[in-house]
């Protein structure tokens, strides 16, 4: 039975009501290097595909990120169409992608940590590659006639190279990823279980990419957006 309670996820994000904090490195560092990561296309788990990530070879790692102490490594890339939160709006984006971290020596049937950045489409200020570096690999695949929907449902998929840090909106200075204003609250997964066991962190600004560079992606998409839920009782924090 999917478990439902009083910290269901998406929410609606509210700056002006969000507690800004004094030290959010305390709270979040992304320490992601610069380099490219190796993953697969899976099918449904349990209801979106997947990219991913090969489990590391030592002394290679995951991408990883440090939360109040902790150690938490990116698992998988999941993409929805819509986006699920919204931000200061009740207008939902073209896309929202989520990094999914399981705690160090832990697996994702364990305590969660996901990134959620928000994407809209503009053909005239394209940034965060990482989407359209997901759509050139399914693209490939289609090239090559294969099918997208194979993988779906078996275990035929296809492979490639990402840079986490590609998801992430811009710097100012246009050039270095934004991995410093985000929002963050205790909520739960977006498809079944529901399980409320996700410390979520979302990124305040929104990366943007060209529309001709979505149509692979589309085809692999299964999972809407969910509804936004109450925040009931819990608290926002923003690090801006």
């Amino acid at each position: 039975m999917p478990v439902i309670g009083t910290r269901q996820s998406p929410i609606k994000l509210v700056t002006k009501d969000a507690m800004p904090l004094a030290k959010p490195d305390d709270v979040l560092r992304i320490e992601y290097k610069d380099k490219d990561y190796h993953g697969t296309f899976i099918g449904v788990h349990p209801s979106h595909g997947n990219f991913e990530l090969d489990s590391p070879v030592k002394p290679n790692t995951y991408p990883s990120v440090s939360f109040q102490g902790n150690v938490f490594e990116l698992r998988r890339i999941h993409i929805h169409f819509k986006s699920e939160h919204v931000i200061d709006s009740t207008v939902q984006r073209d896309c929202e992608v989520h990094l999914v971290h399981a705690r160090q020596g832990m697996t994702l049937s364990d305590p969660k940590l996901v990134i959620g950045i928000l994407y809209h489409e503009s053909a005239t200020t394209p940034a965060g590659k990482g989407l359209e570096r997901f759509n050139d690999l399914l693209r490939k695949r289609a090239t090559a006639g294969l099918s997208l929907r194979a993988f779906k449902a078996t275990d035929s998929v296809p492979d490639g190279d990402i840079n986490p840090l590609e998801f992430f909106p811009r710097s100012p200075d246009g050039k270095s990823p934004d991995i410093t204003n985000w929002f963050h609250y205790e909520g739960s997964l977006t498809s079944e279980p529901y399980s409320e066991d996700v410390s979520w962190f979302v990124m305040k600004n929104e990366s943007q990419i060209d529309p001709t560079k979505l149509e692979e992606l589309e085809k692999y998409a299964e999972q809407e957006a969910r509804p936004t839920h109450a925040l009931d009782c819990r608290i926002v924090v923003r690090s801006f």
